[in-house]
């Protein structure tokens, strides 16, 4: 290659590299905003929350509360602010969501409340090996719209952990154990079905190792019955 060719191609790469950084800095600078948004107004993150809880589009969203999806966004922004008759409208939709709650979900939720944690594990755990971090995988390509790509599991408190381990010898219930190693904005069983077969048993095997490393001698144990104790 001709030294001047190199000399123009080294300056065209390093133009293109000046642009992704830029790119990038002003993705982050984007999404330092929203983080921004959602500490600093409860309406964005009850907004996010109801987004993600029921797998639904922005525009969904927007239709719900009777108002356009630009103004959506700007509310998450922080540009405007969602009238009255939408945060009306928002409470309905909350109370809605809480009304179809499972006992799975109830039982959880009295758990967390107990442990007054607020659901948010990450102040009591480790990142070595308290946390897993899995790409998952959705049934529709509207919850691959609308859902996190990657989900992030937690291990809950010791006293938490032993309380699931008892509610899970009593009734073997996977889903429950599963639900308090989400993200609080994922906590519902809305959101277990929307995943695809094989994410949701990745994710619920995994989850019981988090909470009780010998939960398949639990299992072992209830199909044997109190015969093959004795």
């Amino acid at each position: 290659m001709d030294v001047r060719d190199r000399g123009s191609l080294d300056a065209r790469v390093l133009d293109g590299a000046d642009d992704i950084v830029s790119i990038y800095t002003l993705l982050h600078t984007f999404v330092d905003a929203q983080d921004k948004n959602e500490n600093a107004d409860p309406v964005v993150k009850r907004l996010r929350r109801y987004q993600v809880s029921e797998g639904k589009t922005w525009r969904e969203v927007a239709n719900k509360l009777g108002v356009s999806l630009s103004m959506i966004m700007m509310v998450q922004r922080g540009d405007r602010r969602l009238s009255a008759k939408a945060l009306y409208r928002l409470e309905e939709a909350e109370r809605e969501v809480a009304r179809r709650k499972t006992s799975a979900e109830r039982a959880v939720e009295g758990l967390l409340g107990a442990q007054g944690a607020g659901g948010d594990w990450s102040k009591s755990v480790s990142l070595k090996g308290g946390t897993i971090e899995f790409a998952v995988a959705y049934s529709s390509a509207r919850a691959r719209k609308s859902l996190p790509t990657r989900v992030t599991l937690r291990r809950p408190p010791a006293e938490g952990c032993a309380k699931l381990r008892q509610l899970f010898a009593q009734t073997m219930d996977t889903a429950m154990v599963l639900l308090a190693c989400l993200p609080e904005i994922l906590r519902s069983e809305k959101f277990l079905g929307e995943l695809s077969a094989d994410s949701r048993m990745r994710l619920t095997t995994e989850a019981l190792g988090l909470v009780m490393p010998d939960w398949r001698s639990l299992v072992a144990s209830s199909v044997a019955g109190p015969s093959a104790k004795s």
